[in-house]
């Protein structure tokens, strides 16, 4: 296959779901465009959006694919209509909040066409200061829910990193979605995004199903992406992390047993609570002057209250659309 990095766009479609992304969705495709992906096949979904981002993006850059929800879908259902809609070799999933550099999608199709059995890639992220962030992970376990992370890091420490200086390729248990990609042909029997999932997750069971199918997972650190990271958690602390541990849950009760479960459901509320009281203990002994410790405790008790009310479904980000339904403007 041709890796020509004038050539490498034109094998892609990109889907960016957008949710009140500001100036940094504009940017987002730019960098699509930039790296030669043709307008039209870059599918922007937005959930929703009051912010005029959706539709200053269609007055500053014609051809694009943009379909507009009038209520917030959430991620995994977004990126299905994406999906649907993006005739490529590959589809890349790309954050409205994260920047395409340059040779990302060579380095991407090169991975593709190196391993005729991968599925699905993850690019490397860093922060607009260059740190490294987390880009891959082990799929989530029973053991590393009740442990300290340190200790899983110090007993396995490849297996539990998430980040890595190197510069090679590696297989990898699953990749996060804010810059990734998925070979088309692969997707008839692999199926879309479950939509179970609202927000957080989706990307870890594809990646897991990839995996139970006897297709390749990998990280492809060539393929550079600048991430900011965190936009909709930061500005929606409490219902970010509610919408989190849900899809947690949602994972562990599809994926395990029910004992399994169940001690994961159990220990997750016991945490909560745990972190809430220190956070509040940290909070009195500081006189409550630390705003970001403030901040932490009211997020914790949040989410405990969350628990405590047998977790209602009404919680978590705002706007979101009824069961079932994703009206389309």
């Amino acid at each position: 296959m041709n890796t020509d990095p004038s050539d490498a766009g034109r094998r892609f479609a990109a889907v960016i779901v957008n949710y009140d992304g500001g100036v940094m969705l504009s940017e987002c495709v730019r960098s699509c465009l930039r790296e030669g992906i043709p307008p039209s096949r870059i599918v922007v979904i937005d959930n929703g959006s009051r912010d005029g981002s959706i539709e200053d993006l269609g007055k500053q850059i014609a051809g694009l694919n943009l379909v507009r929800n009038s209520c917030n879908a959430g991620f995994a259902r977004a990126v299905n209509q994406g999906i649907r809609q993006a005739a490529s070799e590959f589809v890349l999933l790309l954050n409205n909040d994260a920047q395409l550099e340059s040779g990302a999608l060579t380095a991407f199709a090169a991975g593709f066409d190196q391993r005729p059995k991968l599925a699905i890639a993850g690019g490397q992220l860093h922060d607009p200061a260059g740190r490294l962030q987390s880009a891959f992970a082990p799929l989530p376990s029973v053991a590393e829910e009740l442990l300290p992370l340190p200790l899983l890091r110090l007993l396995a420490p490849r297996r539990f990193r998430r980040k890595t200086p190197e510069t090679q390729p590696i297989a990898v248990e699953s990749v996060f979605g804010a810059c990734l990609c998925v070979r088309a042909a692969v997707l008839p029997g692999l199926g879309l995004l479950d939509e179970d999932y609202f927000f957080f997750y989706e990307e870890i069971e594809w990646c897991r199903r990839a995996r139970r199918m006897s297709f390749e997972v990998w990280y492809l650190p060539s393929a550079r992406a600048r991430h900011v990271g965190g936009a909709t958690a930061n500005r929606f602390r409490g219902p970010a992390r509610v919408e989190y541990q849900r899809s947690k849950l949602t994972f562990f009760r599809k994926t395990f047993n029910p004992a399994a479960y169940f001690v994961v459901s159990t220990f997750l509320v016991v945490r909560t609570l745990v972190n809430a009281l220190a956070c509040s203990v940290a909070c009195a002994l500081t006189l409550m002057l630390n705003r970001k410790l403030r901040l932490k405790a009211a997020t914790y008790w949040y989410l405990f209250l969350w628990h405590l009310l047998l977790r209602p479904a009404r919680w978590g980000l705002p706007g979101k659309c009824p069961p079932g339904l994703t009206s389309t403007l």
